[in-house]
């Protein structure tokens, strides 16, 4: 047969199949490279938010692994693997990233030890951690039994995949609020966030979409600031545990590795324990939500105007940063923070 140049091939089609041949091509392009896309208010109608994980066995556990709150993690390059975008590539070190991704695997691999020993029967770990696009967690080292939601963009962030079958929700590895004084402490991509007039870290907004499933959060780990302000958020109802104890930005007094693995192995037992008992309830509040956010005054304009641009949300802008929704649907709330961090993470 003789060769033709794609090119040539192109040009020999016609225009009806041209045509058709590019829309088949655009569907298979990633969102990001499509320019900034109308989104639905709610994304559960259809695509990727309408699927379900498999079935589970027994009492279900949903753990979010995040990375800044774990044992001895003081730094930015301990937690960035530098392809996040061109403004990390120099926040990284390969030494560094390749031990603290073994280490918080070896974390997550702890809580669903502990859970086990508690009576769960199944696992679910998410990602929550936006270096390396929310895939961190080492899959070849991860406990058997685990199901692992790892990648972005997806549909609810950090619990992706969350619903009502599951019979407690546990985090690890995470950090204090932006603006809080704790190691390496942010929210997303805001400076400040509220519903209701109350702030929320990013433990606290995703326990108000889990609460509103009827799930509630049984297990916190990162730093004493981390643990203390959560209290304040949810409540006393979940077990605490400090890893370590800011004491700037960048530094900290920490437990070894191998104590805080125990730590969190014997606190996911108890918090499954309890869980069964039902001694933890659902983190609610009143609707509808009146979430305000600001998002962080280091970004450039751009991204404010990205944000303002979202569609079907209904946000009002405040200021050329602050914004208002206004929901009676929680999951709406989660599918906005994937709208702004498709926005910020280019």
């Amino acid at each position: 047969m003789r060769f033709i140049p794609p090119a040539a091939r192109w040009l020999l089609m016609g225009p009806r199949r041209q045509l058709a041949l590019a829309l088949a091509l655009a569907a298979l392009l990633p969102a990001g490279l499509k320019g900034q896309e109308a989104r639905p208010a709610s994304r559960d109608a259809g695509d990727f938010a309408s699927k379900k994980l498999p079935p589970g066995k027994g009492f279900r556990v949903f753990l979010v692994a995040d990375m800044e709150g774990m044992a001895s993690a003081v730094d930015t390059h301990e937690v960035i693997a530098g392809v996040e975008g061109e403004r990390y590539r120099s926040l990284t070190s390969s030494d560094y990233w390749d031990r603290f991704r073994s280490l918080l695997t070896k974390e997550v691999n702890a809580a669903i030890a502990g859970a086990r020993e508690g009576g769960a029967g199944s696992f679910v770990v998410n990602e929550g951690h936006g270096g390396n696009l929310f895939a961190n967690v080492l899959p070849w080292e991860l406990d058997p039994d685990a199901i692992l939601v790892r990648g972005w963009p997806k549909p609810i962030v950090m619990i992706t995949g969350l619903d009502e079958s599951f019979g407690t929700l546990m985090f690890t590895g995470a950090h204090a609020n932006a603006g809080s004084p704790g190691v390496m402490a942010h929210n997303f991509a805001f400076d400040d966030f509220t519903v209701n007039g109350k702030k929320l870290n990013e433990v606290g907004i995703n326990a108000l979409i889990a609460g509103e499933m009827g799930v509630s959060v049984s297990l916190v780990s990162g730093d004493d600031v981390l643990v203390a302000e959560t209290r304040e958020m949810l409540g006393s109802g979940f077990i605490g545990v400090v890893v370590k104890k800011a004491i700037g930005r960048n530094a900290a007094i920490t437990w070894s590795p191998a104590r805080v693995r125990s730590l969190i192995e014997e606190a996911a037992k108890d918090a499954v324990r309890r869980e069964r008992k039902g001694e933890f309830a659902p983190f609610l509040m009143e609707k509808p939500y009146q979430v305000a956010f600001t998002l962080r005054a280091t970004y450039p304009p751009e991204y404010a105007e990205g944000v303002a641009g979202l569609e079907g949300f209904g946000l009002e802008r405040k200021s050329d940063r602050s914004f208002v929704l206004t929901t009676t649907d929680a999951k709406l709330i989660g599918h906005l923070l994937d709208a702004v961090e498709e926005v910020v993470l280019k």
